[in-house]
């Protein structure tokens, strides 16, 4: 945690903050294909250059990554980057020890051919601030969205010297995602902590973590059955309770976007078991992960019909009907001249 001298800001921690080394490599996965890195004292950074990959902590946290992505692993445990659930993962050899690379090789892990997806991996060594442990801060961290496109990490690691250059912008990149995180820059800073605020917000952003009592009040410095009581009068609900909802809330959010499948969003909800967590959600929700996702794809097919209808109408609406011809007729008030008969049409008997 932070020392109390209040008078260092953010910026003076935040820069002291230093990553070195040159040990990165490009890494081309083909088909359903993995690769698992050990543990090591060091920050590993995964930028993804196209595809997608899931990334999966020991301890837990999980990320799924698409184009542009980068996600650092400050604690240095050992994760996995998979294709898809399930795939074996070959051992990531090159991150196993410090290396320098002028220019980051290239390994292949699953099927040859295609590549389905590629990611920028390194292994670096870091310098934390005097003032901040680095078991204090989240296993998992994503890069600030936008900083950076992913096109120009990828032109970053071509030619001589890319890997010098690719440190010093994981740097930049640490820096802005410790910044830009609320739970950081608490960590970080010295503005007084507030631990049950703190760890309503780790359960915000890691709802799938095997969280306990015990590691939340450990993650913000407390004990307990300290933590326990405290927890319970501020927000009017237990630790578990709270994870629990999270879990099923996020998990719902996923299953409104339609693009994963059931089994994939009960890992990602913490669930190790696709059934356990259809029975919990089912609780939860009053109805099944399957119909939420069918009634979201419904209302979204609803709401993409609306607009077409009313542009439909609204050509309609814009086309005048053709104008019938009408027959001059003289009316019962007009006079006909001399000579003249008016016959007015009507039923043949």
């Amino acid at each position: 945690m932070v020392s109390s001298n209040a008078r260092r800001g953010l910026s003076e921690l935040l820069a002291e903050l230093r990553l070195s080394g040159r040990t990165w490599c490009y890494g081309d996965f083909g088909g359903n294909a993995g690769c698992a890195v050990a543990s090591g004292d060091a920050v590993f950074v995964h930028a993804v250059i196209h595809g997608t990959l899931r990334l999966a902590c020991a301890g837990g946290a999980m990320a799924q990554l698409g184009p542009g992505d980068v996600a650092l692993v400050l604690s240095g445990e050992a994760h996995a980057l998979r294709t898809a659930p399930g795939a074996a993962a070959q051992p990531h050899d090159l991150l196993r020890r410090d290396s320098e690379n002028d220019v980051p090789p290239t390994l292949s892990f699953g099927e040859p051919g295609r590549v389905g997806a590629r990611v920028l991996s390194a292994r670096l060594r870091a310098t934390w601030p005097g003032d901040v442990a680095r078991s204090s801060l989240p296993a998992l961290l994503r890069g600030p969205c936008g900083l950076l496109q992913g096109e120009a990490l990828a032109g970053a690691g071509m030619g001589a010297g890319s890997t010098a250059l690719l440190t010093r912008i994981a740097e930049m990149l640490l820096v802005a995602a410790l910044r830009a995180d609320p739970a950081c820059r608490r960590i970080l800073s010295c503005e007084k902590r507030d631990p049950v605020e703190e760890a309503m917000q780790l359960i915000a952003a890691s709802p799938a973590h095997p969280w306990t009592v015990e590691s939340l009040a450990r993650a913000v410095g407390m004990g307990r059955s300290n933590f326990a009581a405290h927890f319970s009068t501020g927000v009017g609900k237990a630790p578990m309770e709270v994870v629990a909802q999270a879990r099923m809330e996020h998990a719902a959010l996923l299953l409104r976007q339609g693009r994963m499948k059931i089994a994939e969003i009960s890992e990602l909800a913490g669930y190790g078991s696709e059934a356990a967590f259809s029975r919990r959600f089912s609780r939860h929700f009053g109805v099944t992960p399957s119909q939420m996702r069918e009634d979201a794809r419904a209302a979204r097919a609803e709401a993409a019909a609306v607009p077409a209808f009313r542009a439909m109408l609204a050509g309609a609406r814009g086309r005048a009907a053709p104008r019938e011809p009408v027959a001059e007729s003289v009316t019962a008030g007009e006079h006909l001249p001399p000579g003249h008969v008016f016959i007015a049409p009507g039923r043949r008997d």
